[in-house]
């Protein structure tokens, strides 16, 4: 009996640990502090090992709520707040204040993901804390993609400057004190659980959450008869943002509605479900010519993002992509 309770509570562990992104024996610890205090809804078969999951992931959800509401305030009160953009001359292009939903939208291989990123690894370095949820990047990915865009090389074929040794030294302690947050979201995940696993972790580093970038809507949409439902995902987005005080930046891919011509330029009608109406902006990146090429060819790195509204085109910045180094920079 004790070998098979132990493994039930190694398989809660596991779980626990998917869904608050923190260490398998920390996840442990949490299982068997509660077993020891006949705290595990019993039996502990496949229902009761699920209920026990909920129960100790509300829990710490539930902790995580107190324990930021006691971490000292930063220098500006939280409301005040605000994330920027990595790019001079971006600030009209939505203010990603807190409690606000920023929809990033592009055709496929535009770059809006590795955009996402930027934004998120920029504000990172200012000290300020934002969570980085993919269901689209491995999570090993990710870090090579924050390695490449931060310190310029790329980690998958090359060295960085002066060797891994002084790199290790000098580098990694400075991304490490970022608090950039990422979570791997993987299938089954729901946005509120990617959340709290990100709350969790800011809390462990006595931050507050600032910035959510969520890629993409499509990940955390359930499937139903009709496609993958984005209005809901949208609306609990928008009411996540507001509860917790966020900036919420999400990705999607779109589609235009004729195949034959790939210039015809994305407007609100390619949106997904729900997403100009739960959103406070929408913006569009454009990377023309992408659609046309053939073996061989160069992609081009010209773009541009632009804010899309009822009324057209309102504020619209020029981007170079330098995709050997996963950013965006000034054209």
């Amino acid at each position: 009996m004790t070998s098979r309770n132990t493994t039930h509570q190694q398989r809660i562990a596991k779980h626990l640990h998917a869904i608050l992104g923190c260490g398998h024996q920390e996840a442990l610890r949490r299982v068997r502090e509660a077993a020891a205090a006949d705290r595990l809804p019993g039996p502990l078969n496949a229902q009761g090992r699920a209920a026990a999951v909920e129960l100790l992931a509300r829990e710490a959800t539930m902790a995580t709520e107190n324990w930021t509401t006691a971490i000292p305030a930063l220098p500006e009160p939280r409301a005040q707040v605000r994330c920027d953009w990595p790019w001079s001359g971006a600030a009209g292009l939505a203010s990603l204040a807190p409690g606000t939903v920023t929809s990033l939208v592009s055709l496929p291989t535009a770059g809006r993901s590795t955009l996402a990123l930027n934004v998120a690894l920029h504000n990172a370095m200012k000290g300020i804390a934002a969570l980085f949820t993919s269901g689209e990047i491995t999570s090993k990915s990710l870090g090579q993609k924050v390695l490449a865009a931060r310190y310029g090389f790329d980690a998958r074929s090359q060295e960085p400057p002066g060797g891994w040794e002084a790199f290790k030294a000098t580098a990694m302690p400075e991304l490490t004190a970022a608090p950039l947050l990422r979570h791997g979201a993987r299938v089954g995940t729901s946005a509120r659980d990617s959340l709290r696993a990100g709350l969790v972790a800011a809390a462990r580093r006595n931050r507050t959450l600032r910035l959510w970038v969520v890629d993409s809507v499509w990940h955390f949409s359930d499937l139903t008869d009709e496609g993958r439902d984005t209005a809901s995902t949208m609306a609990e987005l928008r009411a996540l943002a507001r509860a917790h005080c966020l900036a919420v930046l999400v990705t999607s891919q779109v589609l235009t509605t004729d195949a034959q011509d790939p210039d015809e330029p994305v407007t609100a009608a390619h949106l997904p479900d729900g997403m100009a109406s739960h959103s406070d902006r929408v913006l569009v990146l454009d990377r023309p010519g992408t659609e046309r090429l053939q073996g061989g060819d160069t992609y081009p790195t010209a773009t541009t993002l632009r804010s899309l509204s009822g009324s057209g085109i309102e504020v619209e910045v020029e981007l170079e992509l330098e995709p050997e180094h996963c950013r965006f920079v000034p054209a």
